[in-house]
């Protein structure tokens, strides 16, 4: 057990073996370990400050729980320890983030499958009215296979659940880069599966762009931040023109990322439809 691990962790840790540091981050570090029962797994160990922030942890196991899905990882375990630790066991996923593989699907059909497979993902969890809210490359698992696993549901949104975000920001809770007008606006009301279509919109144009945000002035060749271009609708409209991409395609990309919720795709098969429409185009 390594002597640089809080003490807190270590106590947790010590009914694991070949125990290795993932990340750490915040309030929250994960473990890759071998379990006797249940071989490897990951182990997340943090801390909440309020009831409201245990709530919201509970809420993303009780998610992942109701879920059986290769697109997901499988929730093992959940459990608190005093004063305020929480420790959640999940399986390991053989994979690396795509933010680590982005160039592997740059090939527009790759993307498309790719796309195709997140959509797939997220329409399980849509399909019970939760909203994952932080789509974004470092939340996206690649398994050897090439299919996606998607991780980290700590600010997904149940439609159905009174919120238990009660603030006054002027941003909601998400990734600003890789977050919805309407997210960074705090309009809660217009808040559901049509943020996550958002993200998807611009993980979708960083594997065309072999990584390059769409929004990041550097490309679009104007504004302040790639926040700032959120906002004001400004992304790489004419860079992918320049990639003599489909029409198809282009217009798959301006609507997942239409400024106004209203502007996206208002079924999960009308999204499928129009990513078939680019498949045919394609052939």
């Amino acid at each position: 057990m390594s002597p640089a691990w809080p003490t807190a962790h270590q106590k947790v840790l010590r009914n694991y073996t070949a125990v290795i540091l993932l990340k750490q981050g915040g309030q929250k570090a994960a473990y890759r370990a071998h379990h006797a029962d249940h071989g490897n797994v990951v182990v997340k160990i943090g801390s909440y400050a309020t009831i409201n922030g245990l709530k919201r942890i509970q809420r993303e196991v009780e998610v992942l729980r109701g879920l059986n899905s290769k697109y997901y990882p499988r929730n093992i375990a959940f459990s608190t320890e005093p004063p305020n630790q929480f420790v959640i066991v999940e399986e390991y996923v053989d994979s690396v983030p795509l933010s680590a593989s982005l160039t592997q699907f740059s090939a527009p059909a790759e993307a498309l499958a790719f796309l195709r497979h997140l959509v797939q993902g997220l329409s399980i969890i849509w399909e019970k009215r939760v909203v994952h809210r932080d789509i974004k490359p470092d939340n996206i698992l690649v398994a050897p296979d090439g299919v996606p696993k998607i991780i980290d549901l700590g600010i997904a949104r149940l439609l159905d659940d009174e919120s238990l975000t009660r603030t006054l920001n002027a941003r909601g809770p998400c990734t600003p880069n890789y977050a919805s007008p309407e997210q960074l606006k705090n309009r809660k009301a217009q808040i559901d599966q049509r943020a996550d279509q958002f993200g998807l919109g611009i993980v979708f144009l960083q594997l065309l762009l072999s990584g390059a945000h769409p929004f990041d002035p550097a490309i679009v060749g104007s504004g302040d931040s790639i926040v700032s271009n959120i906002l004001s609708d400004k992304w790489c409209r004419a860079k992918l023109q320049r990639c003599s991409h489909p029409s198809s395609i282009q217009s798959l990309a301006a609507k997942l990322l239409g400024p106004e919720p209203f502007q996206r795709y208002r079924t999960t098969a009308s999204l499928l439809s129009a990513i078939t429409v680019c498949e045919r185009e394609l052939s």
